[in-house]
């Protein structure tokens, strides 16, 4: 292969040579369970898996994963920057597509409403995403000639390397090895920056000054959406208060942070208990830290703390005990649940069956309860979602007319196009693709096939 092959983790090791590159990755990045999978064994008291259909299954001790869900790398769209793992990937870069293909914040027209950056002062900016030139130059990447002829060279690359069946069958590993690998595991969940000490000053001013990407009346667009979506049978909604908070471009592994800010626009916008200690305003990354420090010091979860060596001021990357910890000590009433078995289909019908009770539950108590309606809009708050490799938020679930179950989720990796963010407190356009327009949103078996566990917050 004429092209140089460069290493998704960027230490620097390049090669012209596939297998070169694959073992590369198998010997020096070769990593155990996801940065966002956690240990229930570390958290007895907060995670507690369920067995609800009573086999038992729930309880195994262990599960096996395939190669691809123990491989991670890093995405090669141009300022993503995200750590996925081989069994996501594909669905990753497809999510990419549509969201380009729908158009992204950083093509908007004139016409189009931008994205607003929520700075640390409270103030929402009415400029477009500039956080680019906010970013120092030495660690922009360049491009010399035609960037998304690369960029389409490099996936495919990728794409053809990850699917080597060669070198992916067991690893034989001394029992020394086995022994490190043991010791390192849980700084292994913690992400590439597991060992850092405080993230760089260049991330602290882009998230001071930047703050978070959050699109408003979203879930009021979905509403649409689902409703006149032809391929929609049902679907149920959770209260429309709930914002999309995304990444900024080169934030890195962030997402937990950016799912609890999810959850905690419900809790500014209905006003809960516990709703006074955010002010009015979404809690930032920094804000967010200091309150999982602050409920370790009250004993709810504190084993994090042991595990970790603490989060604050760092890039380590938290999981649904952090998430929860933090709620609780603020005063929330909060519930985690885990589905886990050894088929995947199980535990993904497991999830499904679940998810839809509670939305049930919560348009059954609602004032506009009315079981012939299709679109069903609650009151209820989105869902934490944890599975391996990611977390997301659940906004809410669809049933098609072909019968399948898909999640609506609000993906913090992904940015609401422009298609979406400009009906917003409009009626669907004559040009809309309804269907087309979901895709972005879905998460169903295609995508929930590939894992075997997952954990909720509510």
């Amino acid at each position: 292969m004429a092209d140089s092959l460069k290493c998704p983790f960027l230490c620097g090791f390049h090669t012209a040579v596939e297998y070169d590159i694959y073992l590369h990755m198998e010997t020096q990045h070769s990593e155990g369970k996801s940065p966002f999978a956690v240990d229930q064994d570390h958290h007895p008291e907060a995670i507690k898996h369920h067995d609800n259909d009573g086999d038992g299954d729930d309880a195994s001790p262990s599960i096996e994963h395939s190669v691809e869900e123990e491989q991670f790398a890093e995405c090669p769209i141009e300022g993503c920057g995200e750590v996925i793992t081989l069994a996501e990937y594909d669905d990753h870069i497809e999510l990419h597509n549509l969201e380009e293909a729908a158009g992204s914040s950083s093509s908007r027209s004139a016409s189009g409403s931008p994205f607003r950056h929520v700075n640390r002062d409270g103030h929402q900016s009415p400029y477009p995403d500039q956080e680019a030139a906010a970013v120092p130059s030495a660690r922009r990447h360049h491009h010399h000639g035609d960037g998304s002829s690369k960029q389409s060279n490099s996936i495919q690359q990728w794409k053809h390397i990850m699917q080597m069946p060669a070198a992916t069958g067991h690893k034989r590993r001394s029992p020394e090895f086995e022994a490190a690998e043991e010791t390192a595991e849980t700084k292994a969940e913690l992400g590439r920056y597991a060992h850092e000490d405080k993230m760089p000053d260049w991330l602290v001013t882009l998230l001071k000054k930047e703050g978070e990407v959050v699109e408003t009346g979203v879930i009021g667009v979905l509403e649409q959406l689902c409703e006149s979506n032809p391929l929609t049978k049902y679907a149920y909604l959770c209260h429309p208060c709930v914002q999309h908070v995304s990444k900024l471009k080169k934030e890195g592994g962030f997402c937990g942070y950016r799912n609890i800010q999810m959850l905690s626009s419900y809790i500014i916008g209905t006003k809960p208990q516990g709703a006074e200690h955010f002010r009015g305003r979404l809690p930032s990354i920094f804000k967010i830290q200091d309150w999982i420090e602050r409920a370790w010091d009250l004993g709810i979860n504190a084993q994090g703390r042991i595990e970790t060596g603490g989060v604050k001021g760092t890039r380590k990357y938290i999981g649904t005990p952090e998430a929860q910890a933090m709620f609780l000590s603020l005063d929330m009433a909060v519930e985690a649940q885990g589905f886990k078995d050894q088929q995947p289909i199980v535990a993904e019908r497991k999830l499904l069956e679940h998810v839809q009770a509670y939305f049930e539950s919560g348009y059954i108590e609602s004032k506009d309860f009315d079981p012939a309606r299709k679109v069903r809009m609650t009151s209820l708050p989105p869902i934490y979602f944890q599975h391996r490799g990611h977390s997301l938020t659940i906004v809410g679930l669809e049933k098609r007319s072909n019968e399948s179950v898909e999640l609506l989720v609000f993906d913090p990796m992904f940015r609401d196009p422009q298609s979406i963010t400009k009906l917003v407190g409009r009626a669907l356009s004559h040009k809309t693709s309804p269907d087309k327009s979901l895709s972005l949103y879905r998460r169903g078996n295609k995508y929930l096939k590939k894992y075997h566990e997952f954990e909720l917050l509510k």
